[in-house]
């Protein structure tokens, strides 16, 4: 039986959906492009596209993640029944649908009741991406007074109700505002957004304006959805390189463009609103959303200078898993989080060297490691960055 204490090379599956971008991927693996967009690379055990797991001494000698764990469970995963993270690189060209995921109690209710085309499995799906490139995003209500002042700034009439509610009822307006945008009469609406948009674009303040200008660009891609309005009720946000943003269950969301490290829990249960060409299930998806306006826009790290770098750990409210980014800088071996726990190393930047007393693997960037549970402490040496997944021991 092969030892699985040392560090083992992973194999990603590329998923090659038409939102992607065509060169960010390769360029990170250090490949040229293949001409078709590569939105996702996968590193996890997920059934629709587990990651390759090398055991000899070629890539021949791999073997499938899931039925890795499934031949040897305790030696990968250790105290765990399954491995509860899937890691992904994505890269967005355009904007994803607008959508939302289940509490874990939620997703229990809908697979146990016979529901396969809105709830896959049983568990939740909470999200955190971590920015490689400058990324923009809709998540969450925004506060309803400016969801309202936005929606006004349209000049449609058909709209002054839902702005009048917004600003006597507050956030309980979201739920009739979707239902009629969802609705017959929504579909008549689209158009006459998009060419209220461009035209409130050019008096708005800076704010406003970058709001307004997403309706058009999303528009490019749905211009019959009459959700292309979702920039003025869901709130804008951008990421700078290096900062991150957690989505919890119920929480409406779409990625606009750019690219990160995503970590979610290993489900695939998403219920999607609108911009999209997939199955929509617009009342579920409205009985599972937080009708509340949005929190803090990211998600604050813990950042720790060492001799060896800086660590920087995104600790979301979850227990499947969280995320330290480190960079390594040369002067010294870093030690890898969590000796006792199924890992996965992701390398972002750099020439590094995953090392522990079983044996050694080289990363590049774009290249991963897997860390079985049976593998215990490791360093990574060199210099460069890495992107470690791992459980959330502090929210178990």
């Amino acid at each position: 039986m092969t030892p699985l204490d040392r560090p083992l090379r992973l194999l990603p599956r590329v998923r090659n959906y038409d939102w992607g971008t065509p060169d960010f991927i390769p360029r990170l693996c250090g490949r040229e492009p293949s001409g078709r967009p590569e939105a996702e690379l996968w590193f996890g055990s997920h059934p629709d596209a587990p990651a390759d797991v090398v055991i000899g001494s070629s890539d021949a000698g791999s073997i499938p993640l899931d039925r890795l764990i499934a031949e040897r469970p305790v030696d990968v995963l250790g105290s765990y029944s399954a491995l509860p993270f899937l890691t992904k690189v994505l890269s967005a060209g355009r904007p994803l649908s607008i959508q939302a995921h289940p509490s874990r109690e939620q997703a229990a209710r809908g697979f146990a009741g016979g529901a396969p085309g809105n709830y896959r499995d049983p568990n939740h799906k909470p999200e955190l991406l971590y920015a490689l490139t400058a990324f923009s995003a809709l998540s969450g209500f925004r506060p309803p007074a400016e969801a309202a002042a936005l929606l006004g700034a349209l000049g449609l009439e058909e709209l002054e109700p839902h702005v009048q509610r917004l600003e006597s009822e507050g956030a309980a307006a979201y739920r009739p505002l979707l239902d009629a945008l969802t609705g017959r009469a929504g579909t008549e609406l689209a158009a006459r957004v998009t060419g209220a948009a461009r035209l409130a674009a050019d008096r708005a303040d800076p704010e406003r304006r970058d709001a307004l200008r997403w309706i058009d660009r999303i528009a490019a891609f749905h211009l019959e959805d009459p959700l292309v309005i979702a920039p003025l009720i869901l709130r804008l946000i951008r990421l700078e390189p290096g900062q991150a943003l957690f989505t919890g269950p119920g929480v409406p969301h779409s990625y606009l463009e750019g690219s990160g490290v995503e970590v979610m829990a290993n489900s695939d249960n998403v219920l999607r609103l609108g911009l999209t060409s997939k199955r929509v299930d617009a009342a579920e998806l409205l009985d599972i959303l937080v009708y509340e306006a949005a929190g803090a826009a990211s998600l604050e790290p813990e950042v720790e200078e060492h001799p060896w770098g800086r660590r920087t750990a995104f600790t979301p409210p979850v227990a499947d898993f969280r995320l330290d980014v480190l960079d390594v800088a040369g002067r010294g071996p870093a030690p890898l989080p969590a000796d006792d726990n199924v890992r996965i190393v992701l390398a972002l930047e750099g020439d590094l060297e995953i090392r522990n007393p079983a044996g050694a693997l080289s990363l590049r960037p774009g290249q991963a490691t897997l860390l079985a549970a049976s593998a215990g402490g490791a360093t990574a040496a060199g210099a460069g960055t890495v992107a470690v997944t791992m459980p959330n021991a502090s929210d178990a």
